[in-house]
Order: C-alpha cells, then structure tokens, then sequence
C-alpha cells in the first residue's frame, strides 16, 4: 500500500514541478500530452507508469515477501 501510494504521489510531483522546470519523465509526458490534446500518448504515458508499478510490485516485493516468510515463518 505504502509503494501506491509513493509511487503516484511521484508522479503528482512530477505534473507539478516537472512541468515548470521542462524536465523529463512519466509525469512531465502526461502532462505535456495532455496540454497538445494527444489522448493517445497520455493514455501511453499512463499504461507506462500502470506496468512499471507491476513490474516492481511482482518482482521486488513478491520476492521479498517470500524471503521473509521462509526466514520468520509468517503464514498468511
């Protein structure tokens, strides 16, 4: 819950201070697309963030919830 969270108030700073600054990444895409009406690209931009929040989620956290339930012996 607590990665969710993080993950898109990441991105909230970005459409915020990365729009002000012309800096790069997933926000600022968004954000720019948004302002030149290419629906396309912003929905693009927001699959982008949707599978790299998966990916980590199955591969970090998957892996780390299997090495503390086989070290501490915590069953769900």
């Amino acid at each position: 819950m607590g990665w969710a969270f993080a993950l898109r108030t990441l991105i909230a700073a970005e459409l915020v201070f990365g729009a002000s600054s012309g800096s790069s990444g997933p926000g600022w895409y968004i954000f720019e697309n948004r302002n030149e009406l290419y629906t396309d690209r912003v929905f693009a931009g927001l699959a982008a963030v949707v599978v790299i929040g998966l990916l980590i989620e199955h591969l970090v956290f998957d892996m780390l919830e299997r090495v503390s339930v086989r070290r501490w012996g915590v069953r769900h």
